[in-house]
């Protein structure tokens, strides 16, 4: 191979200046990480014209990247969840089915998760929302590198949450010729009172989810300012469970077409809205945000599942089978994606990379300037000359367990 040129040389040095200056001019940036549950790619309204509930998520899109090739490492909940914490795909990291109410266990004590890389790092660290990536023991989130955790340990239709008094609406079954309904009460909950956690205490059993979606705005904002406050970097992790079963959702609003999906989709893009304003006020200007779902849209639960956008094919369109969650169909793991992060991250950009939930990990803890775990494999990469918009190649090939 021959000497590259003094140019090459200049512009290679360029690029590298470049991929330092963030972290460089600014510190050690602050992250905020979005996981929506069960949302579909075509339920943002950046994504699909028909869908209208979205005005922040929208404008979240034309202030930052969006990318649209990109895909969750797997296509339910808790493998999806364990994946995007350790940059491994489930097959590496144990995780390849979900957590029930009643399981022990939970992602492997020897993972070295997301949080406690940045908390080694010296980031303040909080989840708020959905974990359900195990709930007993050293499973839980307080035990697996954040500082402080708010939320629910498992789906908010995995215990009873209609007592005492909620009245939420049920589940109600789908259509089929000769088929006997489903019992939405069986088929909705556990005998479990869904718990509500701050740390590793139970603040609240069971959970009002009508007021809930108030309350992890409050924690975050909290979060956030006395992270701000106190000087350090922050990682905030936010699982919104909204489109999981939509059920304690304000009423429709009439704008909306979609009944109580399209209300808990309104309530979610709102809360994502909030987040950015409280972040852009205290975030000092260093904060990058990236939101993105950890699957396709629940297809069973029919008026209350979110829209797969273009990606039903033939064999869906002649009653083959869903393409959604729960499927290695298009739908059921890519996700709508959007990375904000001002004056970094190029704004009005569509990316069409293809990019993954597993590079999450690796990309923040470059981000962070700290170095990997060492002695493991990670299927993730580092894409954030594809962030900065240096570069539009990802992957070039994606496993889709």
């Amino acid at each position: 191979m021959g000497t590259p040129s003094p140019r090459a040389v200049l512009v290679l040095a360029a690029a590298l200046a470049g991929l330092l200056a963030p972290r460089a001019a600014y510190g050690q940036p602050n992250f905020i990480v979005i996981l929506a549950d069960d949302v579909g790619w075509g339920d943002l309204g950046a994504n699909w014209a028909e869908t209208k509930e979205t005005p922040h998520l929208d404008e979240l899109a034309a202030e930052g990247t969006r990318f649209v090739d990109f895909h969750s490492a797997a296509s339910t909940c808790s493998p999806s969840r364990a994946s995007l914490l350790t940059g491994r795909l489930g097959v590496r990291n144990g995780v390849t089915h979900n957590f029930a109410v009643t399981s022990v266990g939970g992602l492997p004590l020897n993972e070295t998760t997301l949080a406690e890389v940045l908390q080694e790092a010296g980031y303040s660290t909080g989840a708020i929302g959905k974990w359900h990536l195990g709930h007993h023991g050293h499973h839980h989130p307080s035990f697996r590198g954040f500082d402080y955790y708010f939320g629910i340990p498992y789906s908010h239709d995995m215990g009873c949450t209609d007592t005492p008094g909620y009245n939420l609406p049920p589940c109600p079954p789908c259509p089929r010729n000769g088929a006997a309904a489903r019992i939405a009460r069986k088929d909705c909950y556990t005998e479990v009172a869904l718990p509500l956690f701050e740390n590793i205490t139970i603040v609240q059993q069971p959970v009002n989810l009508s007021s809930l979606a108030a309350r992890y705005a409050e924690e975050a904002a909290r979060f956030i300012r006395q992270a701000s406050n106190s000087g350090r970097p922050f990682f905030l992790y936010l699982a919104l469970a909204h489109m999981h079963v939509p059920l304690g959702v304000p009423s429709p609003p009439p704008a909306s077409g979609r009944g109580i999906y399209g209300a808990a989709l309104s309530e979610m893009d709102a809360l994502v809205g909030w987040i950015k304003r409280v972040a852009d006020s205290h975030g000092k200007g260093n904060t990058l945000l990236w939101f993105a779902g950890d699957n396709g849209p629940w297809a069973q639960k029919c008026e209350l599942a979110g829209r797969l956008g273009p990606f039903v094919g033939a064999w869906q369109r002649q009653r083959g089978g869903s393409s959604a969650k729960q499927t290695t169909w298009e739908g059921g793991h890519r996700v709508p994606a959007l990375v904000y992060w001002p004056g970094r991250v190029p704004a009005k950009r569509t990316s069409h990379a293809l990019l993954s939930t597993l590079d999450i990990f690796p990309t923040l803890v470059a981000l962070a300037g700290v170095a990997l775990p060492p002695n493991r494999r990670f299927d993730g990469l580092d894409v954030s000359p594809v962030l900065f918009g240096w570069s539009d190649v990802g992957h070039k090939v994606k496993q889709s367990p």
